[in-house]
């Protein structure tokens, strides 16, 4: 039986508004991770999905329910590149790390970073931060990553790229990963499990598993499987909550 590295029970999340009024942002979200699975949580714009997945990490706390993760090492990937200006690629990656060279080495390696050791990232893409925040990720030696949407201001090509690497980096490491997103294709790329969530308030409505082979390449975006599945995630959404796509990117 599969490892659980994470349970989510019945999570809730309310705010006050500026004049007073309850809001119900998240309502008893309960769901599994288990060890070696990509999960992802797709979501429409507003849901409350990056406040779910700041629960998780414990960078927020909930209104009511519980996270049970057995001081597993979670870490947290923010949408926006994370990265230290002032510190080379090397350093970034390695900092607060207890590697040594050579699995930094390798690490730089595996995110497509080699012969970039000593360039500095302010001035870079934000392709090539997440490359940095993914390693420095790595170097930490997590049991869980958790990713909040860090791909809307990539290009096309990048995006793929990253699509790509993360997958191998999932394969290669076997490292549990929980992915937020409110875009249905690469959610469906990238996952081997996904959490359809609503909004107002935000919930879980549906779990999908994932038919796709294990290591996959671009050309199964445009594959007879790949646009069957895509159609019954929208087909759910528009059942449930009787409204447009308007929220989601495909």
């Amino acid at each position: 039986m599969n490892e659980n590295i994470l349970k989510v029970e019945n999570i809730s999340k309310e705010y006050k508004d500026k004049v007073g009024y309850v809001i119900q942002l998240l309502e008893n979200i309960s769901f599994s991770v288990f060890k070696g699975e990509f999960v992802s949580v797709l979501a429409p714009k507003g849901s409350g999905k990056t406040s779910l997945l700041k629960i998780i990490a414990r960078l927020e706390n909930p209104s009511s329910g519980k996270i049970i993760e057995e001081k597993k090492n979670i870490v947290f990937i923010p949408s926006k590149p994370s990265s230290f200006p002032w510190l080379n690629v090397y350093d970034n990656i390695s900092f607060n790390s207890k590697m040594n060279e050579k699995e930094i080495a390798e690490i730089i390696n595996l995110v497509g970073l080699h012969g970039y050791e000593n360039h500095f990232p302010n001035a870079k893409s934000e392709g090539f931060r997440f490359r940095i925040s993914l390693g420095r990720t790595l170097a930490n030696n997590p049991d869980l990553i958790i990713i909040d949407e860090p791909f809307n201001n990539l290009n096309d090509k990048t995006r793929e790229e990253i699509y790509l690497l993360l997958r191998k980096v999932f394969i290669e490491k076997k490292i549990s990963i929980l992915f937020g997103t409110t875009n249905i294709t690469e959610a469906l790329f990238l996952s081997d499990k996904i959490y359809l969530m609503k909004k107002n308030p935000g919930e879980i409505i549906e779990k999908l598993k994932v038919e796709l082979s294990a290591k996959r390449n671009l050309e199964i975006l445009e594959s007879e499987q790949f646009q069957s599945s895509r159609n019954q995630i929208e087909d759910i959404f528009k059942k449930k909550l009787e409204s447009k796509l308007y929220h989601f990117s495909v």
